[in-house]
């Protein structure tokens, strides 16, 4: 075999190098020769660190590693100190974990280079995304069972392309840099329909002394992870192959044919197979992370005492849009038969009131398909004692004035179950509750504070109870008006669930 020619590394250069998954032994030919002529290194927190401890004395290390919510260095720095460094004539090694184009930001750091002038190198490198799995004995493609791999970055909400290699037999996920965030992945996945028994394998430091490996499915995942301890750095798989004793000979069946035509695909899940309509809770769509998780944790309480399958729908920002999702679980109207029942699908709306989003994005969304819609949450008895909690935990003290926030809605019947709340708060809480709206409706809910602030004795505060199912941007404008305090929204309360139920139960007859 040919020696292929030495990987040089000039001075005022820049090489990004791809580590691995963190074992020093898995870094490239190529990458350990270049990092073996660099005089200067910036390195990750992942990645062979023991080799850092190899470098010569006169090599300066210069750690930029980024843990969860803790960046030692913004991104856009790293790259003007790679440059900052090339320009002082330096030969410098960007040490990065994995493979610098695989989740890894190599590209904004070749830029940054290249912008600069800056002569710069690319050296490929082992990504955990397939090597993680791999130090698990889990094989991300196995013919018969996976024929393609799907890599996310696991930070935020799932996409459309994530949701449908999740609900692929064909296709193993693996979800990166999520561990942290596996509770709100878990309960969108379950969400979206896919199977709560796909298996799912988390592997923590994989290739390196500490590396530990927990199995179980999308269902109880969160408990097996819980319960060992397994924190970050991790890799999710997700998959087929990601089942216990996958690769045990004694369980291995011969396989023909390739690709496609090989795989064998399994049932629906149970949920999916029951003969109950889907319950579809639709919610206003929400910019704020903590709103969705919000959203999510109520729609899998309700899923744990509902009889058929849950999904979640939106209206406005979010996706999945109701009218994609009702289209998906309810047959057109006039395709439906004696056999496949006159309701397919309930939309229960996780909308405290009448309204656009009611009426029209709901209504038309059913309109014409095996699917009907509940009424709204409220007004409810029950909500004004969630309010009354939450306002308890906000501080109300007796002389406080208290005014009720809602969204807002320009429908005159919205409006007027807006102001039957307030009612029903004040009766709960004996004491007057005025109406205030974030918008569209009057009044504003800053004038309905400063109206309450009229006459109030010295010491008294004006509360505001939130009157919005989660935390974003109606929130946000309710906490602005001008209150001494606001209570926090509804949120996952097991009476709201029980009011859910209740109207999806009311909406089929029942």
């Amino acid at each position: 075999m040919t020696a292929p020619p030495e990987a040089r590394l000039e001075p005022g250069t820049v090489a990004l190098v791809g580590g691995g998954p963190g074992a020093w032994d898995l870094i490239t030919v190529r990458g350990l020769a270049l990092l073996r002529q660099a005089d200067v290194v910036v390195a990750d927190r992942l990645g062979p660190r023991a080799l850092l401890d190899e470098l010569g004395e006169g090599v300066e290390v210069i750690d930029v590693g980024k843990r969860p919510g803790a960046h030692l260095m913004r991104q856009d720095r790293i790259g003007e100190l790679l440059v900052e460094k090339a320009l002082a004539g330096h030969r410098v090694v960007r040490l990065k974990g994995g493979d610098p184009y695989v989740l890894g930001r190599g590209g904004e750091e070749v830029l940054a280079c290249r912008a600069a002038g800056v002569p710069v190198q690319v050296v490929p490198g082992v990504t955990s995304a397939l090597s993680g799995p791999a130090a698990a004995d889990v094989p991300v493609t196995h013919r018969g069972t996976a024929v393609a791999v799907h890599i996310v970055n696991a930070h935020g909400d799932l996409g459309p392309a994530d949701l449908a290699a999740l609900a692929d037999p064909g296709t193993t996920t693996v979800l990166m840099m999520g561990v942290e965030w596996l509770p709100r992945l878990v309960s969108q996945a379950v969400l979206n329909g896919i199977d709560p028994a796909t298996p799912v394998a988390v592997v923590q430091e994989a290739t390196l002394p500490g590396q530990r490996v927990v199995r179980g499915t999308l269902a109880d995942i969160e408990e097996v992870v819980t319960a060992a301890g397994i924190g970050h750095p991790a890799v999710i798989v997700v998959g087929r192959t990601a089942t216990e004793g996958f690769l045990d000979v004694a369980v291995r069946e011969a396989t023909r044919g390739a690709g496609r035509e090989a795989l064998v695909t399994g049932g629906d899940s149970a949920a999916d197979r029951s003969p109950a309509p889907v319950l579809i809770g639709c919610s206003h769509g929400t910019r704020s992370r903590p709103g969705r998780d919000v959203l999510r944790s109520l729609l899998r309480r309700i899923a744990a005492q509902a009889p058929g399958a849950v999904r979640e729908a939106f209206v406005d920002v979010q996706s999945p849009d109701i009218a994609e999702v009702v289209a998906a679980h309810a047959q057109p109207a006039e395709a439906r038969t004696r056999e496949t029942g006159a309701v397919q699908a309930v939309v229960v709306p996780l909308l405290l009131s009448l309204g656009y989003h009611v009426k029209d994005d709901i209504g038309d969304a059913v309109a014409g398909r095996a699917a009907t819609a509940a009424a709204p949450l409220g007004p409810d008895p029950r909500l004004a004692e969630v309010m009354a909690q939450r306002l308890r935990e906000a501080g109300l003290c007796d002389g406080d004035a208290v005014v009720m926030a809602g969204s807002g809605t320009r429908d005159p019947e919205g409006v007027a179950q807006v102001e039957e709340m307030a009612r029903l708060l004040g009766q709960r809480l004996g004491r007057e509750v005025s109406v205030g709206f974030a918008y569209a409706a009057q009044p504003p809910v800053a004038d309905a504070v400063a109206a309450a602030r009229e006459g109030l004795a010295e010491g008294a505060r004006v509360v505001v109870a939130s009157y919005v199912l989660a935390p974003g941007h109606f929130h946000d404008l309710v906490s602005a008006a001008g209150a001494d305090a606001v209570s926090a929204p509804l949120g996952d309360h097991p009476l709201v669930a029980e009011i859910a139920l209740e109207r999806y139960e009311t909406a089929l007859g029942a």
